[in-house]
């Protein structure tokens, strides 16, 4: 029996530096939009630190909690009463971040850190942005409608019609 290592022991995990790009300026606008005060900014910043290295690193567990962070940073800035359209580019900064590094993490253990795959990792950020944008839209038309006296059922509807279609997305 040979313990010769073969390239599948010797393959590097890491995610690709577009992932990591993507994830890390994602985080940042969440953390520059989401700082309206002290806690939330300092909580962000954390949650940034943490995603950069977790993702950096490849380790899962580590972008979660730093994508936690950023989360918890933007409830923070929303509680203190930050207007929706910026809470709204913020959270979406935050599912980027959040879905970058998963996706760049996936890619990096499948394919490993040399492989091109920037081309991927790039289409899969887009199409993050675009279901992002059509939430964060929905998200501001029953906002609006809220603050403009609509039924309650109608809200109600609309806020269900976003749940399905990101559940639908998951999937």
């Amino acid at each position: 029996m040979s313990t010769r290592a073969t390239d599948a022991d010797s393959l590097d995990t890491r995610p690709g530096t577009a992932s990591v790009a993507v994830a890390v300026a994602a985080g940042l606008v969440t953390v520059l939009v989401s700082a309206t005060t002290l806690l939330a900014g300092a909580v962000g910043l954390c949650g940034l630190v943490v995603v950069s290295f977790g993702v950096r690193r490849g380790s899962r567990l580590l972008h979660r909690i730093g994508s936690a962070g950023l989360f918890g940073a933007l409830l923070l800035a929303g509680v203190a009463g930050t207007d929706p359209v910026p809470m709204l580019v913020a959270a979406g900064a935050a599912v980027v971040a959040w879905d970058a590094g998963e996706h760049g993490i996936g890619l990096g253990r499948q394919l490993g850190h040399a492989a091109v795959s920037t081309r991927a990792q790039l289409a899969h950020v887009g199409v993050t942005v675009a279901v992002g944008s059509v939430v964060a839209v929905v998200g501001y038309v029953v906002y609006d409608a809220a603050s403009t006296g609509q039924p309650t059922t109608a809200i109600a509807l609309l806020l269900g019609a976003a749940l399905l279609f990101t559940y639908a997305l998951d999937r």
